[in-house]
């Protein structure tokens, strides 16, 4: 970003400028602030343009409908006053290099990048033309690396360019080398001009170079429309669906659809790779499945603690030729009903207030008024030092930052009763959460914590294969009891002030869930329904259980194990959430969360979808939901009705601040987690 220079306006609309971001054929953008501090991206429009009446008409069309585009993958429209006397029009600020940049600064990207990179262009063109555009200038410097993903900028007003005078003069709206045949040739330009200007933008990110070379815009108009690409070092996986993209004739390129049946990025899909139909876009409904890349989930879906480590999944994809060049598909396996298909468009999608990506594979931990965020830092010598800081939900601001005594990795927190409780390698530490004062500490090096009214308690190892449950009384860090269970599930427990729940960890046996008195730490009761269990949920009078195949979803009364109700279905291994009246279970072979009265199990509403991850809450009367196809949704607990749903890489865990903000944790990568503040 460059600074403000002489002549520029210190204001445009309701936004305060602070640098410029660059410029181009339709004008200047600047980094500008409104009032709350939001940041935004300017698009300033040329004097030239803007003394045209018809471009001015055009420009009030194309930003109208550039509002409607789904901001997942593109610079969402947040403002615009085409009335001005200089138009101008405000996007969200991707904070970012561009692929230009990145190229040039770490060259060309290997096959897994270049996968990620279709996919999200292909989403964002498919966003764009959904809503009635044409983008006319997709080029390296047009499309930002986020952190979560890219983003296509600088859509909405190439077409209320293309006609006005400015171009008659002698400006070319597009950029040369990257511009379709029929763009240089006058002749209309569809949806097809863009995905040619995709298979260029694909051929320089693998390759480094543009697909036509370099030299006077004249010879590189030229190349275009007569010369065939220079695809030499495009990996030969990729290579079909580049030249197919890159073919003269428009109606032989792939569509946008196509292009999402073809590129299978790991970051969206599970292992098993299975038939990938086109896509479509449907109105959003609140009981309508999702859609996209529809594969069948295999991975192990345990829901993790908020004072938990999540454990990073390695997943596998391959890219082949699209079906329109090899005419062959892979028929596709089912378990049960056909998945709906997956439509991972955003609705009424909250506004991201701030993000961060740390690293650590602890979860975010929300308090009332504090975001709890762990990093642990590797030293020259191989150890892991690990901190914990305490963030502003508003802005992700830390305000301030506490580490253990030696500074060891930590490995779990949670919080209850404004007490903080964190978990390293060698103790628990209680915290007062006001002051970050230690209340005590404890020689209990959890790997899994979780804390109750008057009990904290978490699993343990000795470096032996013997597992130690250990409990803690809450309030002086005095240990109540413990037991050793080689076969347990170590990576989950649930605690209440009555009962402490576990399972065995064993998918081959018949495994049991354990209910421990919580006080005393005798065994109450075993249960056993099934080839392979879910990880239970303890509340003061209930346990809550399901499992796979013919194993129902169960309510067990805390004291005696003794079956209240079943339900229709199995649970598989994600945890239920609960409140007073009702609990939230995902069915898995169903794709359906069900909400249940906990008096008798009958449903009270489901919300139907695909590949649920996780459930959390309820929190202010909201359900959230993860999921693994990058989508996290919110519920209305008592209804069911869908408030929104936003598209987000790995979606983890969600938790609330008292104010209402949604603290998002995503797995982005091997012990790394990028935690979102959003506001609906």
């Amino acid at each position: 970003m460059e600074s403000l220079a002489p002549g520029d306006p210190a204001h445009i609309g309701p936004y305060k400028l602070v640098g410029r971001l660059g410029a181009g054929g339709m004008g200047r953008v600047y980094l500008g602030r409104d009032v709350d501090g939001r940041q935004a991206a300017i698009k300033v429009v040329r004097a030239e343009l803007a003394d045209e009446r018809d471009f001015r008409r055009r420009f009030a069309r194309e930003v109208k409908a550039a509002r409607a585009v789904d901001g997942r993958y593109t610079a969402a429209v947040l403002d615009a006053d085409p009335d001005a006397e200089t138009p101008w029009l405000a996007t969200a600020y991707i904070p970012g290099s561009s692929l230009a940049d990145h190229v040039a600064d770490h060259g060309r990207m290997d096959e897994g990048e270049l996968r990620r990179l279709a996919a999200g262009l292909a989403y964002a063109l498919s966003a764009i033309h959904t809503a009635g555009l044409i983008h006319r200038d997709l080029k390296p410097s047009n499309i930002l690396l986020a952190g979560d993903g890219p983003r296509v900028i600088d859509f909405g007003i190439a077409r209320a360019a293309e006609a006005s005078a400015l171009t008659r003069t002698g400006v070319t709206i597009g950029s040369p080398g990257y511009m379709s045949p029929e763009q240089i040739n006058g002749r209309p330009v569809e949806t097809p001009s863009d995905v040619f200007s995709l298979g260029a933008v694909l051929a320089y990110a693998a390759t480094g170079r543009s697909p036509f070379g370099a030299g006077a815009t004249p010879a590189l108009l030229y190349r275009v429309v007569h010369n065939p690409p220079d695809l030499s070092d495009v990996p030969a996986a990729l290579l079909p669906l580049v030249s197919a993209c890159l073919d003269k004739r428009p109606a032989a390129r792939p569509t946008v659809q196509q292009i999402l049946a073809t590129v299978v990025p790991p970051v969206m899909v599970a292992p098993t790779i299975t038939e990938l139909p086109e896509t479509h876009v449907e109105p959003p409904d609140t009981h309508v499945a999702t859609r996209t890349l529809p594969v069948r989930p295999v991975l192990s879906r345990r829901r993790v603690l908020a004072a938990g480590g999540a454990a990073a999944i390695t997943v596998t994809a391959a890219v082949t030729a699209p079906a329109f060049l090899t005419g062959s598909r892979k028929k596709r396996r089912t378990n049960g009903p056909s998945p709906a298909p997956v439509d991972t468009r955003s609705v009424n999608p909250p506004r991201i207030l701030w993000q961060l990506t740390v690293n650590t594979g602890t979860p975010a931990v929300a308090t009332r008024d504090t975001v709890l965020v762990t990093e642990n830092a590797e030293t020259d010598d191989g150890e892991v030092n690990g901190t914990l800081s305490g963030r502003d939900p508003g802005n992700g601001a830390r305000r301030w930052k506490w580490s253990a005594p030696a500074t060891p990795a930590i490995r779990a927190v949670a919080q209850d009763h404004n007490t903080l409780y964190v978990a390293t390698e060698s103790r628990l530490y209680a915290l007062q959460e006001s002051r970050r004062k230690q209340l005590w500490s404890a020689k209990a090096p959890f790997s899994v914590i979780d804390v109750a009214d008057t009990a904290v308690a978490g699993w343990t190892r000795d470096g032996s294969a013997v597992s130690t449950l250990i409990c803690l009384d809450r309030t002086h860090g005095h240990q109540r009891w413990t037991y050793s269970a080689g076969a347990a599930d170590t990576s989950w427990i649930s605690v209440s002030d009555t009962t402490v729940a576990f399972a065995d960890g064993g998918e081959m046996t018949a495994p049991n869930v354990y209910a421990m008195d919580t006080v005393t730490g005798r065994q109450r009761w075993q249960f056993a329904a099934g080839r392979y269990l879910g990880p239970p949920l303890a509340t003061s009078d209930a346990v809550y259980v399901g499992g796979q195949e013919s194993s129902p979803f169960c309510a067990l009364d805390a004291k005696t194990g003794q079956v209240r109700w079943k339900a229709a279905f199995g649970q598989t291994d994600v945890a239920p959430a609960a409140d007073q009246s009702t609990v939230y279970v995902i069915d898995d072979s169903a794709n359906t969360l069900h909400a249940l009265n906990v008096t008798d199990g009958s449903e009270r509403w489901k919300f139907e979808g695909m590949a649920f991850r996780g459930v959390w809450g309820p929190f202010s009367g909201i359900v959230y939901l993860t999921g693994y196809y990058d989508m996290a949704y919110a519920l209305h607990a008592e209804t069911g009705r869908l408030l929104w749903s936003y598209h987000v890489t790995k979606p983890q865990q969600a938790a609330t601040t008292g104010d209402g903000t949604v603290i998002l944790t995503c797995s982005t990568a091997m012990n790394k987690n990028t935690v979102y503040g959003l506001r609906a």
